[in-house]
């Protein structure tokens, strides 16, 4: 019998020993991990932030919808306003709304490289101006910079045009219907707009059939997803979901269209070469071809872009400057249509400044003001750009006791901070004149970044505001907007990737 005993407890203690050693190894590593990062802890400690779990930390917050994941963090900044934190995962992310704080950060050379979760975003737009580190980043925009300078983003003003009459041609067929696909319409004028100023490659996406928006709406659906998902950051996992095959099946179209473009300018840019190399084209060389080069062309003048930067730099500014400013027209539309005294002012402004049927061009873009003021107050309450994230590489004090240590991240949540009553009295009202000069004035600038800011702000906001400025006074000479939506407040946003409203415009037209 005792022998017998002795042999069923041996496998029994092994497992006992195997289960010690085992937790004691977890324990062991986390009590590391945690020494390493108690930096992060002591500094968190000081600053408010919702109740978080083991080990995940705030992130089973953030599993919902897009429309959830707006919410939730908008519930976070009101309740603790200037400054609070979210843990997700072992990720220390700050919530900077105080607008002091937001310019220390955003000038800080410490705070120059976006948040790693941008990771994500250049699975698809790759690692470009928008996306890549601090010292590709320099470089990069110190060679693209002089594309956007106003002599050249002048000579853009008569595409804009040709673009926008289009577009407006296009809408006649859906004047009276309700159920507009907008949104889809916008795209394929602004990709044809960034196609022929930016690249310098005419597409004729308008005159086609083109689903890049759907393309491109789709693919920042899930980019998103995996952002707030933790499982997902790791490449392993993500690779074994069904979510991640959708995702490259439309990136491969994503990027059949930047490839094309890109094909369509080597091609234009060697036939050149050559034919300066034979002097065959030295005399059409002339003022009125050099005045409009695209960030493109100037790329192809380094030669120390090599072939994946240049698509890299191609996705990001086909990506960002059809979906921004599309996103904007359509919200900007829904203003307009809520409130028809403004709309009739803009179009009084566009007929006093055009007349009836003339087309924009440069010398008009200073005479929009109360249009360009309408378009501001449009990205106060839906800053495309919904959360701007940076990683801190050194600790940044913020004074009173408050260090964002190194390693640590700084989220702004740009919609919260477009709409503090501190800031903003009576923020869900739509009013233009609160960017008349003199009440500029009074604010903070950091009370109002829909372009960023900083030195790594968005480089294209000048041409953005030309861009929407020219397709509005086209447009509204010919049509009355009219949405079902009666107030900013029943608008529901979410987050695909940028500002989305969660039940899109709801627009329809009428002929003037």
């Amino acid at each position: 019998m005792a022998e017998s005993y002795q042999i069923s407890l041996e496998p029994y203690s092994i497992q006992n020993y195997l289960l010690i050693f085992v937790c004691g190894s977890l324990l062991v590593w986390y009590i590391q991990f945690s020494w390493k990062r108690r930096k992060l802890y002591i500094h968190a400690a000081k600053v408010k932030g919702p109740p978080c779990l083991p080990f995940i930390g705030n992130a089973h917050m953030f599993l919902g919808n897009g429309n959830d994941i707006i919410k939730k963090l908008l519930k976070i900044q009101e309740d603790i306003p200037g400054l609070s934190k979210v843990w997700l995962g072992p990720k220390l992310v700050y919530l900077v709304s105080n607008p002091d704080h937001i310019e220390t950060i955003l000038n800080s050379p410490k705070a120059l490289n976006k948040d790693d979760m941008y990771r994500f975003v250049s699975d698809f737009i790759g690692y470009g101006l928008l996306t890549s580190h601090a010292k590709k980043w320099r470089h990069h925009r110190k060679i693209i910079a002089p594309s956007f300078n106003q002599r050249i983003l002048d000579s853009f003003i008569e595409v804009f045009s040709e673009q926008s009459v289009i577009f407006s041609e296009l809408l006649k067929k859906y004047v009276g219907q309700k159920d507009i696909n907008l949104y889809s319409l916008i795209t394929n004028c602004t990709l044809d707009i960034i196609c022929q100023t930016a690249m310098g490659v005419e597409m004729n996406i308008q005159k086609g059939d083109s689903d890049f928006g759907e393309v491109l709406d789709k693919l920042m659906e899930i980019v998103t997803y995996r952002i707030f998902r933790l499982w997902y950051h790791s490449d392993i996992v993500w690779k074994l979901s069904p979510l991640s095959r959708t995702f490259h099946r439309l990136n491969k179209k994503f990027k059949d269209t930047t490839s094309t473009v890109v094909k369509k300018k080597l091609m234009e840019h060697n036939r050149k070469h050559s034919l300066y190399q034979s002097c065959v084209y030295a005399e059409i060389d002339d003022e009125s071809v050099k005045k409009r080069m695209a960030f493109l062309d100037l790329i192809l003048e380094n030669s120390d872009f090599t072939e994946e930067e240049l698509n890299e730099e191609v996705e990001i500014f086909l990506a960002a400057g059809t979906e921004t400013t599309a996103s904007t027209f359509c919200c900007l539309c829904v203003m307009l249509g809520m409130h028809q005294e403004i709309q009739q002012k803009v179009y009084e402004e566009a007929m006093d400044v055009l007349g009836s049927d003339r087309a924009v061009e440069s010398k008009d873009m200073s005479k929009f003001n109360y249009t360009e003021r309408v378009i501001k107050e449009t990205l106060r309450l839906f800053p495309i750009a919904a959360i701007l994230g940076r990683t801190l590489e050194e600790d940044i004090d913020l004074g009173d006791g408050i260090t964002l240590p190194a390693g640590s991240s700084a989220g702004f949540g740009t919609v919260h901070i477009h709409r503090d009553p501190k800031y903003w009295p009576n923020p869900f009202k739509f009013d233009p004149d609160r960017f008349l000069p003199e009440e500029v004035s009074k604010r903070h600038p950091c009370t109002y970044i829909p372009f960023s800011y900083g030195p790594r702000n968005c480089i294209g906001w000048r041409y953005a505001l030309s861009n929407l400025k020219t397709i509005i006074a086209t447009v509204i000479r010919r049509y009355r907007f009219h949405t079902e939506y009666k107030s900013v407040e029943e608008i529901e946003l979410k987050i695909n990737l940028l500002l989305r409203m969660r039940d899109g415009p709801k627009v329809w037209l009428e002929e003037r």
